[in-house]
């Protein structure tokens, strides 16, 4: 790769990161805050105490980065797609330079997924099998103390 494609490259993600580094700081700090107060990350955790379609996908993304298949497979399937359209934009957009096609319509596929897989999983593992589970200390639990007991009462949890 000649120093000019290299620079390219770099000149191209930097723009991004110019553009876009302060939703990712602020993401990140939310991120960091909100699991040191409740341990989890979701909104939908955090207020409801019920996982969300995307629970554990954070943990699938760095069972999938370290080479952990399986254990990505079973805290979240759809992390596959969501990494092949990353790879597919991470290409285009900063290796060919090219306008990136048709990602609307994967993140349209990609959140179709989402749901219908966690409907599945709801039904199987929910509440015994992480990331399927229950997180009390919510907002809701926190905020009003007849919410988990009312969810007993329902036979929720």
């Amino acid at each position: 790769m000649s120093r000019r494609y290299m620079k390219a490259v770099a000149g191209r993600l930097w723009a991004d990161i110019k553009e876009y580094g302060m939703a990712g700081v602020v993401f990140l700090v939310y991120m960091a805050a909100v699991n040191r107060i409740f341990h989890a990350f979701c909104p939908s955790v955090v207020i409801t105490g019920f996982p969300c379609p995307g629970c554990g996908l954070t943990r699938a993304a760095g069972y999938l980065l370290i080479g952990r298949v399986r254990q990505a497979w079973e805290m979240n399937p759809v992390i596959f797609p969501i990494a092949a359209a990353a790879v597919y934009f991470g290409v285009s957009r900063y290796l060919l330079g090219r306008r990136v096609r048709g990602i609307k319509g994967l993140l349209i596929i990609v959140l179709i997924l989402l749901c219908v897989v966690f409907c599945i999983r709801m039904y199987l593992y929910f509440p015994n099998k992480a990331p399927c589970v229950y997180q009390e200390n919510n907002l809701l639990e926190r905020t009003f103390p007849f919410y988990k007991k009312m969810l007993h009462e329902w036979g929720i949890i």
